[in-house]
């Protein structure tokens, strides 16, 4: 088991993918998700009810969702993306100190 591991991780190391995380260019499909399910919710409660304010409401609520999940996700792509940098960093700093020490 720890073999596989270590060649998935060596595979995922050498064609750059560190995380399961959508890329930044896929981020404002939420604001666009948003809007549109919560718009189709607003619209089939307003077929049902017989009323015509949740469609407005539905598109709102989706607009301010849809934009807090582009949030949340940004920072988690760029905190785990900071994390990669210090590892990185951290990483080569210890393989020069040691070629120094040698």
């Amino acid at each position: 088991m720890t073999a596989t591991t270590a060649k998935v991780r060596s595979a995922m190391a050498e064609s750059g993918a560190t995380t399961s995380q959508p890329p930044r260019s896929s981020v404002p499909s939420y604001l666009v998700a948003g809007v549109l399910f919560y718009g189709a919710v607003g619209w089939l409660l307003d077929q049902w009810l017989g009323t015509r304010f949740l469609v407005a409401a539905g598109v709102l609520l989706g607009g301010g969702l849809g934009t807090y999940m582009m949030i949340v996700q940004l920072r988690r792509q760029t905190a785990a993306e900071q994390a990669q940098v210090s590892t990185t960093s951290s990483t080569t700093s210890n393989k020069t100190s040691n070629e120094e020490s040698e």
